[in-house]
């Protein structure tokens, strides 16, 4: 088992880390926006996906690596905009995904990601 800790992102709040690798599998922990950006909802989906490429990064993946996404919402009425925003971000990939209203989340946060990718596995001997 390795964990991730992308050097692009400040270390984790909490007892955490914010990736861990076990095989080919990498889970990555709930991911949430950069509040400091901003409160309009496609601003926190932008920064909330940028975490999640900077540490799909650390390990030489993308979103095209993603098998398994969960999304917390804070309001289900922002499913559709969440779905157009998630369709465009992703383009053509499309994996396994489900989407939680949960009502209030951490900080006042209106989505948390939570997802699974699959990592390129080594060629070296």
């Amino acid at each position: 088992m390795k964990t991730w800790e992308p050097r692009r992102l400040a270390p984790p709040a909490g007892h955490y880390a914010y990736a861990v690798q076990t095989g080919n599998l990498v889970y990555l922990s709930g991911v949430l926006p950069d509040l400091a950006r901003g409160s309009d909802f496609a601003v926190q989906f932008g920064t909330c996906f940028e975490r999640i490429e900077a540490i799909l990064a650390e390990g030489g993946l993308d979103l095209s690596h993603l098998v398994q996404c969960t999304v917390y919402l804070s309001d289900i009425t922002l499913w559709d905009e969440f779905n157009r925003l998630y369709r465009e971000r992703l383009g053509a990939h499309r994996c396994a995904r489900t989407v939680v209203p949960v009502g209030a989340l951490h900080f006042g946060a209106l989505i948390e990601v939570q997802a699974v990718a699959e990592a390129i596995p080594s060629t070296a001997a």
